[in-house]
């Protein structure tokens, strides 16, 4: 249906039609001709004859507005803390942490073994850039190496 003259568009083939606006603008309307038709328990988009794909969907070039991962962050946040209380003398050792944060002295240690993360992924995730797929559980699973350049080649290839 066209809006603007009020008729039914029969001839079933793709156009547009512009309207024009109050402040000088052009409104643009598109007709594409598809239908939607059952299939068992799914609906399928139908395109018109001669159309073997009506829709197609291509990977997005654009990048991803940035998510900061909270459970990443508070892991990361508290990995350098925990390793500058250790620096200090504060505490001696994960187990006293453990102790008195009442964790488990395993899940201390791999909280503590982010303090190695490669400042470059570790701004990444304050700011929210790091891939989607790097999540805490990644980096504790993984043995993360010494070298930075190993860890920003593993953290990009678990991206892909």
């Amino acid at each position: 249906m066209n809006r603007s003259s009020k008729k039914l568009v029969r001839d079933g083939k793709a156009h547009e039609r512009c309207h024009p606006l109050e402040g000088g603008g052009v409104r643009i309307t598109t007709f594409v001709p598809l239908h939607f038709k059952k299939r068992g328990i799914k609906k399928v988009i139908v395109g018109p004859e001669g159309v073997d794909e009506p829709v197609v969907i291509h990977p997005s070039a654009f990048a991803i507005s940035p998510i900061q991962d909270p459970t990443l962050l508070k892991a990361l946040a508290l990995a350098h803390y925990w390793g500058k209380q250790i620096d200090d003398g504060v505490v001696t050792d994960a187990g006293e942490i453990a102790r008195r944060e009442q964790m488990d002295v395993t899940r201390v240690r791999e909280i503590l073994r982010l303090v190695i993360i490669d400042p470059q992924t570790a701004s990444a995730i304050f700011e929210g850039r790091q891939p989607r797929t790097l999540s805490l559980e990644f980096l504790v699973r993984k043995s993360l190496p010494l070298d930075w350049e190993l860890q920003r080649q593993m953290v990009t290839e678990n991206a892909s």
